[in-house]
């Protein structure tokens, strides 16, 4: 089976390229499955070694619908897989509409087309993204969902998401499914892994400055360091698109303060060492349109965690049994008095540790992945094949 895997992918930075990467690699390891990454094009040019990729799209571009139908086309392949969100082909409102209409377009030219929708349009906080037209953007965003819904099948990562959209779109999402986030490597599942320091880091990693911002940490960080004085908050990764400068401005405050660091992007590579060397990671989000990653790249390593508790998260910790220790959003106070208990109770650590490595070992990425290729396979062994291709007749 020939699939197209259309996604951000490393060493490019766009929206979901770590996710991406993750099911590249369980799709390389299948046997049923010929692999071609249609990706984004970037500036760095050390691409990862064996990975058949064809980087024919650009962030913020006009032309991506043009260029990925030609790329579909050139290919031929059984299954297009969409791994995307509302703002994975662009920044520019235009740019990021038009790029909707792909998949749409890519099943009307007879491919079986599938798309794993890390968010939905009406869990977004535009309040939040910083959007200047609400009105204009909700009516886009119900717009840019039904051109989505065209696409053969949809997946989405919550159980909440396939029961919104069905109650908005009716009959249009009648194609929509959950499927699990899963969780990346199953080698680390074993032990938490110790800190590598006498120092309690709080790690806080992620794209900043619009649902996820680090104001509230800065300010309970004094409270924490208080209780733990070798307590430090590293910052991992980088400003978010729409948000150009927040973490160096979050940064220059800061200066001076010895518990509080900023690393930057972290590549996929270094990711071991930052969540191995952390003892809990915190979510301080003010509202979230997706499932967490990070969370799952938490479950990974065994890391305890404290988060915000919007729908969201408390939807994802529940669903998959992650311990998590909760704070209302925007409470700096019990933000610090968590973290704190955490930092300071083995217990706590402990059992937290422990759940978080099971929560991982019950969906890791390769079983979500099988679980793909076995429904695309259904699906096109159930099409009606006309000349030099398979067509999807539902």
């Amino acid at each position: 089976m020939k699939i197209l895997l259309v996604t951000s992918f490393p060493p490019s930075r766009g929206d979901l390229n770590e996710y991406g990467y993750h099911l590249a690699c369980s799709l390389q390891n299948n046997p049923q499955v010929d692999l071609v990454i249609l990706a984004d094009e970037t500036d760095d040019k050390n691409e990862l070694e064996g990975f058949p990729v064809e980087r024919c799209w650009r962030f913020d571009s006009m032309s991506n619908p043009l260029r990925l139908l030609s790329a579909i086309r050139k290919h031929n392949p059984d299954v297009v897989w969409f791994n995307i969100g509302f703002s994975t082909f662009a920044r520019n409102p235009l740019a990021a509409f038009l790029a909707l209409t792909v998949p749409g377009f890519a099943r009307l030219s007879g491919c079986y087309t599938h798309i794993t929708l890390h968010t939905i349009f009406e869990r977004i906080n535009l309040q939040d993204a910083g959007v200047r037209w609400p009105a204009l953007y909700r009516t886009a965003g119900h717009l840019g969902t039904q051109l989505l819904l065209l696409a053969n099948d949809v997946s989405v990562l919550l159980p909440s998401f396939r029961d919104d959209l069905e109650v908005r779109y009716g009959k249009r999402a009648n194609r929509v499914q959950f499927r699990p986030h899963g969780t990346f490597d199953s080698s680390n599942h074993e032990k938490p892994i110790a800190a590598k320091s006498s120092e309690r880091i709080i790690l806080a990693f992620g794209y900043w400055g619009t649902y996820k911002r680090v104001d509230l940490l800065l300010d309970s960080m004094d409270e924490v360091v208080r209780s733990v004085p070798n307590a430090v908050l590293v910052i991992a990764g980088t400003n978010h698109p729409s948000t150009p400068g927040y973490l160096e401005s979050m940064q220059k405050q800061s200066a001076g303060r010895s518990c509080v660091r900023f690393l930057g992007y972290v590549p996929e590579t270094g990711l071991p060492e930052l969540f191995s060397s952390a003892s809990v990671l915190a979510l301080p989000y003010t509202s979230a349109a997706g499932t967490s990653g990070v969370m799952h790249q938490a479950c990974q390593y065994g890391l305890p965690m404290v988060a915000s508790s919007i729908p969201e998260i408390v939807e994802i910790a529940g669903q998959e049994k992650i311990a998590v220790e909760f704070y209302p959003p925007g409470d700096a106070r019990t933000l610090a008095a968590q973290l704190i208990r955490v930092l300071t109770s083995d217990q706590l650590h402990r059992r937290a540790s422990q759940q978080n490595l099971l929560a991982a070992g019950l969906t890791p990425i390769s079983e979500v992945t099988a679980g793909y290729v076995q429904f695309f396979q259904n699906r096109v062994f159930r099409s009606v094949p006309i000349p030099g291709r398979q067509v999807i007749t539902q």
